[in-house]
């Protein structure tokens, strides 16, 4: 899912309306599936455009609620962990800009 979720990104920023509307469909299909927290944590850590890391960040607080429950405690201390850490290295790296 990561791979495919991350060309999805890209394409929901690209400035052709027909690509980005089929790319928001299915981010919201995807979006169904709990895994997708994992998912966009993982991109939201790695992408290599802010603007990927940015939307990540915002799909993941839409719909990080709904899915909580779904997780196993493993899982939710790892997206507890990873958030912590993603804006420590976020907040790090303007820091040196």
């Amino acid at each position: 899912m990561a791979q495919s979720l991350e060309l999805l990104l890209i394409q929901f920023l690209m400035p052709d309306n027909d690509a980005r509307r089929q790319a928001e469909e299915q981010i919201k299909r995807l979006a169904k599936d709990p895994q997708v927290i994992p998912a966009l944590i993982h991109h939201l850590r790695t992408a290599k455009t802010p603007n990927v890391r940015q939307l990540s960040a915002v799909l993941l607080r839409k719909k990080i609620t709904g899915h909580w429950a779904k997780l196993s405690p493993q899982l939710r201390h790892l997206v507890k962990q990873s958030l912590i850490e993603s804006i420590t290295m976020e907040h790090s790296s303007h820091e040196f800009r």
